[in-house]
């Protein structure tokens, strides 16, 4: 194969009166070569292609075929689980590579995630979101009411069952309120198993269902691949990472300061008392302001002071400083079970919240 440019040199050598001979010297090309291409008016391109037979080729005419059903464009872990089964064993890669080329060629919507608003205290929605990860992690739990956008955050270093109900509680306390619906995404420490028991009836963790059985709100999933259906929270967790934790990082960066989930949370509450002012893009008000319309269509608050993790530590007799009234409610736990105090003093109520004080 010689290029266009040797192929016009060559006949020009030619015309100019030079020999095969020569010509394949000056233009080091076999002297085969030379003679085939001058016997050529224009340059003739191979038609042999070394085509690489790729693992997904056998089930490309299924994917087509799956995705010529749909006016919108279907994700691709789908797909991907979807011909795992069929026995596909290849790589990631390539199937994110050929439905970037199938859709180039179709003309396709992006799906549309309906924008809907919820009346006040209808609904909230929660998130796990990863600050940091590693041996040493810092996980974020955020969750924003959807009416008002009025959003709590609270820092720790794991994301278990327990501190769901920790987060939670601490959420509720914080909006003096419970919303009437909890939207979560897919998350192990909700649901064990979705539609187990038919359409839309899921089997979800036990301790999280009498958890919301508890403070009279209903547990709701979103769709499996449509995350985007919380958006509300999403885009918050996006908006705390980059103007809260990156900025704080680079700020103590040249300092001896550890970044702690702690240390968040002892620098949150004032940048989410401002966060929840800023104007909000879509609703074009101050979550603030929203709240104020909300507050009153919120489920009434039930304070657990002996909630599994403070219950469990006095009991322990990890923690000494507590009231007459708690270490005998401590021994009752001992005998009985959970019993719910319903007027705490206020040092135990810090103590349940772990406030902060400026």
């Amino acid at each position: 194969m010689i290029s266009k440019e040797d192929f016009i040199v060559l006949h020009e050598l030619c015309k100019k009166g030079y020999s095969m001979r020569k010509i394949a010297k000056m233009l080091k090309l076999n002297r085969r070569t030379v003679s085939k291409r001058l016997s050529e008016e224009v340059l003739q391109t191979s038609s042999r292609t070394s085509k690489k037979i790729s693992k997904l080729d056998p089930y490309k005419s299924y994917i087509r075929d799956l995705i010529s059903k749909s006016e919108y464009r279907l994700p691709y872990s789908a797909i991907m689980d979807d011909i795992i089964e069929l026995g596909y064993s290849g790589g990631r890669t390539i199937l994110q590579e050929f439905l970037t080329a199938e859709y180039k060629s179709i003309q396709t919507e992006n799906d549309p995630v309906v924008r809907f608003e919820t009346a006040p205290g209808k609904q909230a929605q929660a998130d796990w979101t990863t600050i940091r990860s590693g041996k040493d992690p810092i996980y974020a739990f955020v969750i924003t009411l959807g009416y008002s956008r009025m959003s709590f955050i609270w820092f720790t270093s794991s994301c278990n069952d327990d501190d769901l109900i920790d987060c939670l509680d601490r959420a509720f306390a914080y909006f003096n309120g419970v919303p009437e619906t909890i939207l979560y995404d897919n998350m192990k420490d909700v649901v064990i198993e979705r539609d187990a028991y038919g359409v839309g009836e899921h089997k979800f963790n036990a301790t999280q269902l009498d958890f919301a059985k508890f403070h009279g709100f209903e547990i709701k999933l979103c769709r499996p691949y449509r995350a985007k259906t919380k958006g509300k929270v999403e885009r918050f967790n996006s908006y705390l990472k980059g103007n809260f934790y990156r900025y704080l990082r680079a700020k103590l960066k040249d300092t001896s300061i550890a970044i702690t989930a702690d240390l968040l949370n002892a620098e949150i509450f004032s940048w989410t008392a401002k966060a929840n002012k800023r104007i909000h893009g879509t609703t074009k008000e101050r979550p603030t302001i929203r709240f104020e319309q909300e507050k009153s269509s919120l489920l009434p608050y039930i304070m657990r002071v002996t909630r599994p993790s403070i219950t469990q530590k006095i009991i322990n007799g990890l923690i000494s400083d507590i009231s007459p009234m708690t270490q005998a409610t401590a021994e009752q736990i001992k005998e009985f079970g959970n019993i719910d105090i319903m007027q705490p003093s206020l040092d135990e109520y810090e103590q349940l919240l772990g406030a902060y004080h400026g």
